[in-house]
């Protein structure tokens, strides 16, 4: 049973740290074409405009980006929209945060430690050699 236990906490704790907490970084100008396809881009232009793409592709001198459409379709639909970089004051990128998922995987760590050694106080701590004194039960 305990085996089982732990395997659930390991399980959950894996799962905590997995998914990961992401933030917007933003990228250099000079690195926009570093790499032809980036995911999860966020594209401010110069007129105050903003779009939200599921990726986007860096040609020489624009940005196209893709949107997925909800249609109701056997196939993904996207929506294009290509953007000249003249036109853009800022890009960033959707990435995982590994500082703060480290510190949310370590807490979480942390408070399943605790309350299994708070646990294990509650229980006398855990088993014993089997000698000790045996109390009467209650009348």
């Amino acid at each position: 049973m305990t085996i089982h236990r732990g395997l659930r906490v390991a399980a959950c704790v894996l799962w905590l740290t997995g998914s990961g907490c992401t933030s917007l970084r933003e990228l250099p100008r000079g690195e926009y074409a570093a790499r032809p396809q980036r995911d999860h881009v966020r594209v401010v232009t110069r007129q105050g405009l903003l779009y939200e793409f599921d990726y986007a592709k860096f040609v020489a001198d624009s940005v196209v980006g893709f949107k997925r459409r909800d249609v109701e379709s056997r196939l993904e639909e996207y929506t294009i929209f290509g953007l000249p970089l003249d036109d853009v004051a800022r890009i960033a990128t959707r990435q995982v945060d590994w500082t703060r998922t480290g510190m949310v995987g370590g807490g979480v760590l942390i408070a399943v430690i605790a309350a299994a050694y708070h646990a294990s106080q509650q229980n006398g701590g855990g088993g014993g050699s089997g000698g000790g004194t045996v109390r009467p039960p209650p009348q």
